[in-house]
């Protein structure tokens, strides 16, 4: 294994690039896995080597968070209270009736609908969900727009239920922390329509 494996793995354990203690501790085994392949490459020169390497993954990382913050994200919330429901089939429900999602697999048939519409053939439901979208046509190529909402929620004790369509993503909250979720993304620079 070599630097930037070392180096990946912990920024992807932590979230953080290592500090000089963490250097340390990477440095030895990279000298480990060396002596154990029965190489010889004086330290200083892996040293030198790690810290060049660690300069370029930085100034990388750094310019992948410029990017990511250059690209605003806009959620505009949803004035509907859904329902998130197993049923027995979908011949109750109007699927072209706005906000009706299914998942079929071959374990269940799932539907989040507006309350005002459950069918009477539910099986399974739960109530008081509210729900906001990222605006826009979501590219493809786009990467991980879903988990920082996510990771933001999470870390501040927000559950979510989470929908993709071809154009977008919608993210589903109980209804009592609707309000908070909004908030928290606006103060981590999400713009939320009025």
């Amino acid at each position: 294994m070599d630097v930037c494996c070392f180096q990946g793995c912990f920024f992807q354990q932590n979230g953080r690039f290592p500090g000089q203690k963490q250097d340390e501790v990477i440095l030895d085994k990279v000298m480990d896995n060396i002596r154990a392949a029965e190489i010889w490459i004086p330290e200083y020169e892996v040293e030198k080597h790690y810290i060049g390497t660690k300069s370029k993954l930085y100034k990388r990382y750094k310019r992948e968070c410029a990017k990511e913050q250059s690209i605003s994200v806009t959620l505009e919330p949803l004035d509907v209270l859904l329902t998130v429901c197993k049923v027995e089939d979908y011949s109750q429900i109007d699927l072209s009736q706005p906000f009706c999602f299914t998942g079929a697999t071959d374990e269940e048939l799932s539907l989040v609908c507006p309350t005002s519409i459950v069918p009477e053939n539910t099986t399974d439901r739960d109530d008081g969900w509210r729900a906001f979208r990222i605006v826009g046509t979501l590219d493809f190529s786009l990467i991980g727009i879903l988990a920082r909402i996510s990771k933001i929620l999470a870390s501040n004790e927000i559950g979510i239920f989470a929908l993709s369509t071809y154009n977008t993503d919608y993210i589903l909250t109980k209804e009592e922390n609707y309000e908070k979720a909004l908030n928290v993304l606006k103060n981590s620079g999400y713009i939320v329509k009025e």
